[in-house]
């Protein structure tokens, strides 16, 4: 609820590069302490990018393609989105079983968090602009459905 806030309110772009810059913290904390308190930081920042990825899918998906062919957009990026998760899970294990750690795909993913923050805070101004509740107002002189 907290992101379809912020997109409510700001450039979405940015709140995506906050948010995934939020999740590289996450990531570097697991890397460089062994505390119970700085892993719970760690998963709460982690968990706070994936959480809001799935909003901010839906929500640039509408501004920067629109709303004609929305539902084939949005299902290729987010089998993208859930594919990479599956990946993810299965690169962090083959990391442990190949170097004992799980410190290089950490890294990797470090690397790849930052990026798309970089990725992100590039993007520029929307490309369909959003709709005033003016809009969706019944015309004057046309006759409306009874509810």
């Amino acid at each position: 609820m907290g992101t379809g806030y912020l997109l409510d309110r700001f450039f979405a772009p940015r709140i995506a590069a906050l948010i995934f810059s939020a999740a590289a913290i996450g990531i570097s904390l697991f890397l460089a302490t062994r505390s119970v308190t700085s892993a719970f930081a760690a998963a709460f920042l982690v968990g706070l990018g994936l959480g809001a990825e799935v909003d901010m899918i839906a929500f640039m998906t509408s501004r920067y393609f629109g709303l004609r062919s929305f539902g084939v957009i949005y299902g290729f990026i987010f089998a993208g989105f859930g594919l990479a998760g599956g990946l993810g899970a299965y690169l962090m294990g083959a990391g442990f079983d190949a170097w004992g750690s799980y410190a290089l795909p950490l890294v990797a993913f470090f690397i790849a968090t930052l990026a798309a923050a970089l990725l992100m805070s590039r993007l520029g101004p929307y490309r369909y602009r959003v709709r005033s509740l003016d809009e969706f107002a019944p015309v004057k002189g046309v006759l409306q459905p009874r509810s």
